[in-house]
């Protein structure tokens, strides 16, 4: 590659909550270069820490410690805002790339993006995002007004996409999926299913992902301890007929919001149930890893969308704790049948023993959308944007220019 078109291609950086040891935000991260590199030819920037696997440079100098950039309090504050600056002004467009990011939240990024197109000519774009929820009207009016200044807008949910369509944003929005379900591009996810000889003498591989979180007023959810209870009285009742290897997942690992303490009480209530248990703790930089663990699962019950997301997506039979109203859209999105969706109703242990049992001898209790196709219509998050080439969009389209 020659130095013109190193100068020549477009500039895009990336931004989110990136770097702050949460499994979901930091694989968006890693998906969002790859991809940007794949369909935009772009050269990517991902402002935040640098993360194993990253197919591009990063804002956040390696020689600086990874615990200030996440840190709170004003330290940590003043990182995010200088790694955000210059995400800004040493690209061409600013991608708010994954998550709950369109809201009406108070943010440093709002005015210094709104600033940036208007002074330097930045193009603005979200890609794999949900919009809301909001608490009023007026919030929705601010969000409509704010994204009124992208340029593309790709939502991850049907909830999101009618709800951009009712604020006015059809002409930039594109109904599209997670971030996640571009994994085939960085992680084999379904071959490394099908190359899973089983073994029938060993313990099934139970992945359990629990989340920090407050039941909300808008959406019924049981509360924290009524699902891990009757999580850890339903195990313990398969254990004596199908012996267990229970994993335990901390997929978010910031010191201050992060599960690990949640992780570790479970791990320590199923021991002295007299079950297997091991931490799997993520603690930041390589989220393929993850990944790759989950992968090895055999089953998989998860509070965290995205460790419900990846179950999916690597074919491993998940039941969703629904807790929040992103949980809910998933769920909807892929037709996961009831059986396999935790909610407000929770009666005991019972439906969480009938949910395990469902996922490992029920073939036929699988989500209406296969893994396959939902990966295959992620790829349109990239591919509908304004920025994908001609020349890649007409051999894509099977023609030659």
């Amino acid at each position: 590659m020659n130095e013109a078109t190193v100068t020549d291609a477009l500039r895009v950086g990336f931004t989110g909550y990136y770097g702050m040891r949460n499994f979901g935000d930091d694989l968006f991260g890693v998906l969002c270069t790859t991809a940007a590199r794949l369909y935009w030819g772009a050269e990517p920037t991902l402002v935040g820490p640098a993360l194993a696997d990253l197919d591009g440079e990063s804002t956040w100098p390696q020689r600086l410690p990874l615990d200030l950039y996440g840190a709170t309090g004003a330290a940590g504050k003043c990182s995010r805002l200088l790694s955000f600056i210059r995400g800004v002004h040493g690209n061409d467009v600013l991608v708010m790339g994954g998550g709950s990011v369109i809201t009406a939240r108070e943010s440093f990024r709002k005015p210094l993006m709104l600033w940036a197109k208007r002074r330097r000519s930045l193009q603005l774009a979200a890609v794999g995002v949900s919009i809301g929820p909001f608490a009023d009207r007026a919030d929705e009016a601010v969000v409509a007004e704010y994204a009124r200044h992208f340029s593309y807008l790709s939502v991850r949910d049907r909830r999101s996409y009618e709800l951009a369509l009712s604020l006015g944003l059809e002409r930039v929005t594109h109904h599209g999926r997670d971030l996640a379900g571009l994994l085939s591009l960085v992680v084999p996810t379904g071959s490394a299913r099908a190359g899973m000889i089983a073994d029938h003498g060993r313990p099934l591989r139970i992945g359990i992902a629990p989340c920090r979180y407050t039941p909300r007023p808008d959406h019924p959810a049981p509360t924290m301890d009524a699902w891990q209870d009757a999580m850890i009285d339903a195990l313990a009742a398969i254990a004596p007929r199908a012996p267990l290897q229970v994993e335990v997942f901390s997929l978010n690992g910031h010191p201050h919001h992060g599960d690990q303490a949640l992780a570790e009480d479970i791990q320590s209530r199923l021991r002295a149930r007299g079950m297997d248990a091991e931490l799997r703790l993520y603690r930041g930089h390589d989220p393929l890893a993850v990944v790759r663990d989950i992968c090895r699962c055999d089953a998989f019950i998860s509070a965290r969308l995205h460790g419900a997301i990846v179950a999916y997506l690597c074919g491993v039979p998940f039941t969703i704790i629904d807790y929040h109203p992103k949980c809910r859209d998933f769920a909807d999105d892929i037709g996961l049948p009831a059986s396999l969706r935790v909610g407000g109703t929770l009666r005991g242990s019972d439906e969480l023993a009938s949910a395990i049992t469902t996922m490992l001898n029920d073939p036929g209790a699988r989500p209406a959308l296969s893994p396959s196709v939902y990966a295959q219509q992620a790829q349109d998050i990239f591919q509908c944007a304004p920025w994908f080439s001609g020349f890649e969009r007409t051999m894509l389209n099977g023609t030659v220019p």
